[in-house]
């Protein structure tokens, strides 16, 4: 009997960590995708904001990095990193063109990344 209690007291954290981990994940990811539509409307726009916008982007962006790569390895969450530098690096000598191709690439990446690290049904079958 002490095994069953056992067995279900850790079921019952596993999914609690697994749910946890969901909702931790989808908060970030729609926060990224604000941030992100919000620098593409700077950009189109050729903002001065964009820049400053950009760099907060790539600090907040470095932080959750960390917290990210603690559930799941993915060479895409440190490519998103570099596309995220060269976006403030496009900024920074003023080529909106190439920015706004980068802001383009980093919301599809914002969008694989997260399907990587959601729970999907499909991961299991």
């Amino acid at each position: 009997m002490k095994k069953v209690i056992i067995a279900i007291v850790i079921l019952a954290i596993i999914l609690t960590a697994g749910i946890l981990e969901n909702v931790y994940v989808d908060k970030v990811f729609s926060n990224l995708d604000g941030r992100l539509a919000q620098l593409e409307s700077s950009i189109i726009a050729q903002n001065e904001a964009a820049l400053s916008q950009a760099s907060e982007l790539q600090s907040w962006w470095e932080n959750e990095r960390k917290y990210a790569e603690l559930f799941v390895y993915s060479p895409d969450i440190r490519a998103f990193s570099v596309a995220v530098g060269e976006t403030v690096g496009s900024l920074e000598c003023n080529d909106y063109d190439n920015a706004l191709s980068k802001i383009r690439s980093l919301q599809i990446m914002s969008r694989n990344i997260h399907n990587i690290l959601d729970f999907n049904l499909a991961d299991i079958i």
